[in-house]
């Protein structure tokens, strides 16, 4: 198999598409797809979960550090947060900032990178 033609299959496999489906789309949208696959690679979001749960029982490594999936996140030009998070909200004035100041014991939370 061709490395163009094993692309089409790949892509047709993440898109959950017949190959002749692909290679019918036009060049814009074929090569969009291609781009966006490059900047969001399949399982991402899991490996975010993941490290956000690593993070819990604390870990303090950078995501990209141990997951190759979420280099292309944090390296994408002009992106500066992890798509889907909230943004505009403020950490250090909600509730549960509040609440961690106050614990005992633990990392200080004033130290934590958010």
């Amino acid at each position: 198999m061709a490395p163009g033609e094993l692309e089409v299959y790949e892509l047709a496999y993440r898109l959950g598409r017949f190959a002749h489906e692909v290679w019918n789309l036009d060049y814009d949208e074929y090569c969009g797809w291609l781009e966006y696959f490059r900047l969001r690679p399949v399982g991402w979001r899991e490996d975010y979960r993941a490290f956000t749960f690593l993070q819990t029982q604390g870990v303090k490594a950078k995501p990209q550090d141990i997951f190759s999936s979420l280099i292309p996140l944090y390296h994408a030009p002009g992106q500066s947060e992890i798509p889907g998070m909230l943004q505009g909200t403020n950490f250090k004035q909600s509730a549960i900032f509040t609440r961690l100041l106050s614990a005992v014991g633990g990392d200080d939370p004033t130290k934590v990178l958010i």
